[in-house]
């Protein structure tokens, strides 16, 4: 009975903590603490950071309604350690309609996207210390109406202001400080601004002025360019409708014109980089890509709903991003012209740009990077000049195309739907995905001027049954059959010496297949997942087998080999193999 006693007095004097809180289980990061405002403040422990011990405050426990001051302790008391609050959570107070006063102490560094968002009657905040990160909108929808400093730190500016001066000595202006002010019309940074980000400005709609003092040592407005320059590194971060970008600028940030509304912009030769979402959500009509640019990030131009023409001049920039399209959504666009330097046409350049319908490739293109207008349905034709020698993956894939695509030198997609089709005479190169995807198929005619056939070029023609290929060819690409579920019948010439990497996996309906005598290298996983392979014959001449090469073959009974040839392959097969060895 004393015993039971101890311990119910021992978990009420649990309870009894400073500040009062709600006792989770030991493992628990997550726990409740009263503050000196009466209310119950949400937490969670940080992970340990050294021997430091942190917490994030993520709200109010229990219903806010009606609660209009709130003092968040610099330190909370928790089994039996002290706890330092540094951060505001995301959306934390948002909402509270009824809060009109927030005191954040010295120790709070972060303030979360929407942190206090909806806070319609917040008026006053007392900060103890310096804010170093602020995120998007955490004051937006509040009753400040004056700009909001930490320090020397510009930290939230109010939403409904048309111009504004930062104060002179103000060191630091944080990211989204101006955030959705859609009425900001001009801005002056003084002198002393040594920090401010790509994002600090987004979304100010009807910003025309941007000057950046003269005598800032980080940033300048060179040239009356209305926009802001880093000037060490000759990077523009933020520029408006009326911007210039002047000659001797390397790059475009991120986010730099997102949401300016401006429609004409000159990209000088200086430009190396455009990064992603320079021009996001703008008027653009039409635009040149200079010569100096090397790399385009994902969406650089998305949602220039009038962008009609895009002149690309770039000389050495190859590929694009594959998941944001540089140009997607831009409904307008139909005309796409290549310049006379460009030897590459980048990879995922246009990809999923539905309103092309136009597309000029001069007579330097020597390639065109994988899927570069894929999914442009509007385009049904293309002239391939003689100079493209390589023409990678799925570039005319899902366009309007219907007709066979080609040049003298190389056979580049088809798209037909006849059962059998005889490449033209002459074409010495089937390239990548030549006929990818093509189900109506049964029989294609290869002449003997091919001499090469690329990487993928069968991959997926599925209803092809035999194919013969001439003596001419001399180099079979990596996963070139790859698919080709309906394939029965294979004639490999005696002039390729190598079979490379998964040439012939899929092929469910091959029962045996003979390689030829010139073959002296065999990669991986050729045969891989032709579950009815029965037999395979290997030549003599044979230097290098991968150990994996036959895996996948699951109905393989026989691996016949040359007389005199069994140690030869012994050495060069797993052992699980050497059953199936016969030599004839």
């Amino acid at each position: 009975m004393k015993r039971l006693v101890f311990f119910i007095i021992l978990t009420v004097c649990c309870t009894i903590v400073k500040g009062q809180s709600v006792i989770n289980s030991p493992d628990n990061p997550h726990f409740s603490m009263k503050c000196e405002t009466g209310q119950y403040l949400k937490y969670k422990i940080n992970a340990k950071d050294g021997d430091s011990k942190t917490v994030t405050l993520n709200g109010v426990n229990g219903n806010p309604e009606n609660i209009k001051k709130i003092e968040i302790p610099a330190t909370v008391h928790y089994r039996n350690t002290d706890y330092s609050v540094i951060a505001i959570n995301n959306e934390a107070f948002a909402g509270i309609s009824s809060l009109s006063t927030i005191t954040i102490p010295q120790s709070v560094k972060t303030i979360g996207t929407k942190a206090f968002f909806g806070c319609s009657s917040l008026k006053t905040i007392k900060i103890g210390g310096t804010i170093e990160y602020c995120g998007e909108n955490a004051f937006s929808g509040t009753a400040i109406n004056k700009p909001l400093y930490t320090g020397k730190t510009l930290v939230y500016y109010p939403e409904n202001q048309t111009e504004f001066k930062i104060n002179d000595g103000t060191e630091a202006v944080l990211e989204y400080a101006f955030s959705d002010c859609k009425e900001l019309a001009s801005i002056v940074i003084p002198t002393s601004v040594n920090a401010i980000y790509t994002n600090t400005f987004a979304n100010c709609e009807k910003l025309e002025s941007i000057v950046v003092v003269e005598g800032n040592k980080t940033f300048d407005s060179r040239n009356n360019c209305n926009a802001i320059i880093i000037t060490a590194e000759n990077k523009i971060i933020r520029g408006c409708k009326n911007s210039t970008i002047p000659n001797g600028v390397k790059t475009i940030a991120k986010t730099a014109f997102a949401n300016t509304g401006i429609s004409k912009i000159e990209i000088p030769n200086s430009v190396t980089e455009i990064e992603d979402s320079a021009f996001y959500n703008n008027e653009l009509v039409n635009i040149t890509i200079p010569e100096s640019v090397s790399q385009i990030g994902a969406s650089a131009f998305i949602k220039n709903k009038k962008l009609a023409v895009v002149n690309f001049n770039a000389t050495n920039c190859e590929t694009m991003d594959e998941t944001h399209p540089t140009f997607e959504q831009c409904m307008s666009l139909t005309s796409v012209n290549f310049g006379d330097k460009v030897k590459v046409v980048p990879a995922y350049s246009f990809k999923g740009c539905t309103e092309i319908r136009y597309v000029t490739l001069s007579n330097s293109v020597e390639k065109i990077g994988k899927e570069a207008f894929t999914g442009c349905i509007s385009l049904s034709f293309i002239e391939i000049p003689l100079s493209v020698q390589k023409v990678e993956s799925k570039v005319f894939y899902n366009t309007g195309i219907y007709e066979p695509i080609y040049n003298e030198n190389m056979f580049i997609y088809y798209a037909g739907s006849d059962t059998e089709y005889k490449i033209p005479e002459g074409i010495k190169i089937i390239s990548e995905t030549a006929f990818y995807e093509n189900e109506t198929l049964k029989n294609i005619i290869i002449p003997k001027s091919v001499v090469r056939i690329d990487d993928y070029a069968f991959y997926e023609t599925l209803g092809i049954e035999q194919l013969t290929i001439p003596n001419s060819v001399k180099e079979i690409g990596q996963n070139a059959f790859k698919y080709c579920t309906k394939l029965k019948t294979l004639n490999l010439p005696n002039t390729i010496t190598t079979i490379e990497k998964e040439t012939f996996f899929g092929c469910v309906s091959m029962k045996s297949i003979n390689l030829p005598t010139s073959v002296e290298h065999i990669g991986p996983n050729i045969l891989y997942w032709c579950d009815t392979l029965e037999s395979v014959t290997l030549p003599k001449s044979i230097k290098s087998l991968d150990k994996y090469a036959l895996n996948g073959c699951g109905q393989l009974k026989y691996i016949y080999i040359p007389k005199g040839t069994m140690s030869q392959f012994k050495n060069m097969l797993d052992p699980e193999y050497h059953s199936k060895l016969k030599e004839k």
